[in-house]
């Protein structure tokens, strides 16, 4: 049976025995909103849910569970072990564009928008204004594109939440199919998609399950709303619970995340710190050799910085913090972001699967198979015919204009179009330089150092983090706190805090303390260190 209720009520779930809170979401019939922080299980709990629904589920309708990259989607995908062929599993922009958009742009603008429009996001010659010009640009091109940053507004749900308004062929179709939808980090929504899913939810009666972490947002950037996720907690909607069982990081590193925010600060646990929270001393040079002396070099380790290199106060990014501890006699990797993660068209998964196809070893066509989004009609594709493809364009890599041909027709396959010149050349460019093999590798190496934005979702026994990264001319806004609380829970047995000889790092430590945790006992949380490094 995938699914056990122990006599106290608690469920074990595909073999995994859920926590009392866990099991009551789980349970609960109705609109949910979850509130997880780092390390809590919330995907575990998103899939439990998905699990428990669709084996009560009488009905020929489906659910949706939508994620925010292939990734995440795909991981979904491996842990749900039932039979999801029928469900939609995938990423939140092609939901809106194949369940909304494509099949019924037609209804509201015309018989001439039938198509089987392409996306490009990338692409700053066709960036534009308003509503009017992207509705434009599809019907000159056949692509979705996107708005000019300044808009600060997402095209694809402001016209997928149009057309469901608009078109009583598109709501019936939602209504009939869909009995659930579940969406995972909700606070990386933007204004456009809140309106479209609550419109699904409260409007169409489509059964919402929602889960996500304020103090996670890291995309204010792009158009990242945590605020919105906040006002779902207090919609009456929904059912609002509550995941704060770190079940990733020990006490003390779980104490010092959990202080960063107020509302969090109340789960302060007193614990004995026994070297798991270490802050080299900004007095000290040398931060490298002092952060090696503190590593169990047997054990994961990830460097974490805010950006790649150059960074402001020219101490250096990631390749370069990497380079340093390198010198230094630690065996560390500097994990860079391929070109081919810069492509965010509807094939961007094809571009990145076929990568590594070509450079990972282990990488068959069984595994780019399983590449393919669930909404992909597998149904008429055979593993030898992928095969022969991808084979073509493994030897032609070094022919530009055969590897170009090569690709088309596994593209053409697929049925996407013909690839643009940018996106081939970023093709191209990971699968000639041997460095981008491990940025597309799901096996990082024991060590490793990379940008705080790539970890997300990560974890590693050590962390190192650098206090110059969350606070700049001695100001700490939301989005540091933020970024700070990612980077540090990524870490399960000990979190270095480096502070070197720029002041800002002096100026977010007296944040810390005069500030954040100005009535709360923390004299535990920082035990007496070693030599070169300093208690705070």
């Amino acid at each position: 049976m995938r699914i056990i209720e122990t006599n106290n009520g608690e469920l074990i779930v595909n073999g995994i025995a859920l926590s009392p809170k866990q099991s009551e979401i789980v349970k609960h019939d109705g609109n949910i909103v979850v509130s997880a922080s780092a390390g809590t299980g919330k995907t575990r709990t998103m899939v439990s849910k998905i699990v428990y629904d669709l084996e009560r589920n009488k009905t020929h309708k489906v659910i949706a569970a939508i994620t925010f990259t292939i990734k995440a989607t795909q991981e979904i995908r491996e842990r749900l072990i039932v039979d999801a062929t029928h469900n939609f599993i995938g990423t939140n922009n092609t939901f809106a564009i194949e369940e909304v958009i494509k099949p019924f742009m037609k209804d509201v603008y015309g018989a001439e928008y039938d198509v089987d429009f392409d996306t490009d996001y990338t692409n700053n010659d066709h960036k534009f204004d308003t509503f009017d010009e992207g509705i434009e640009l599809m019907q000159s091109n056949s692509t979705i594109y996107s708005y000019r940053p300044t808009t600060q507004k997402s095209f694809v749900f402001e016209l997928a939440l149009d057309i469901a308004k608009k078109s009583k062929a598109c709501r019936l179709f939602l209504v009939a199919k869909y009995f659930g939808v579940y969406i995972d980090e909700y606070q990386d929504c933007d204004g456009e998609m809140h309106e479209f899913f609550l419109y699904l939810c409260e409007k169409l009666g489509i059964r919402t399950f929602i889960v996500g972490d304020d103090k996670q947002s890291i995309y204010r950037w792009r158009g990242a709303k945590p605020e919105l996720f906040t006002s779902v907690t207090k919609n009456n909607s929904f059912q609002h619970f509550v995941l704060t069982e770190n079940h990733r990081s020990s006490i003390s590193i779980q104490n010092y995340s959990n202080l960063l925010f107020s509302y969090t600060a109340p789960l302060y646990r007193k614990s004995e710190n026994k070297g798991e929270i270490i802050v080299v001393s900004k007095d000290v040079t040398d931060w490298a050799s002092v952060v090696i002396n503190a590593l169990d070099t047997n054990k994961s380790v990830a460097l974490l910085r805010s950006a790649n290199m150059n960074t402001r106060n020219g101490k250096g990014g990631a390749k370069e913090c990497a380079e340093e501890l390198a010198r230094q006699g630690l065996e560390i990797v500097f994990i860079p972001e391929a070109p081919v993660e810069q492509i965010t068209t509807t094939s961007a998964w094809l571009y990145m699967a076929t990568a590594r196809f070509i450079m990972l070893d282990s990488f068959t066509e069984y595994d780019f198979i399983q590449e393919v989004p669930a909404e992909g009609d597998m149904e008429k594709k055979t593993v030898n015919a992928v095969k022969k493809r991808l084979l073509k364009i493994k030897t032609t890599k070094d022919d530009e204009k055969e590897f170009t041909a090569s690709f088309g027709s596994l593209l053409e396959f697929f049925n996407y179009p013909l690839p643009e010149d940018a996106h081939i050349n970023r093709l191209i460019e990971t699968v000639s330089d041997t460095q981008y093999a491990i940025s597309i590798s799901e096996n990082l190496p024991l060590h490793s150092s990379m940008t705080l934005f790539k970890s997300k979702g990560l974890e590693f026994d050590q962390v190192i983090v650098f206090f110059e990264d969350y606070a700049h001319g001695g100001n700490i806004s939301p989005d540091h706190l933020n970024n700070h609380y990612v980077a540090s829970t990524r870490a399960k047995n000990k979190l270095i805090l480096v502070s070197t000889t720029h002041t800002d790092a002096g100026a977010f430590i007296k944040k810390l303390k005069t500030e954040i945790f100005a009535n709360i006992e923390i004299a535990d949380l920082l035990s007496p260190a070693p030599k070169a490094v300093m208690q705070t």
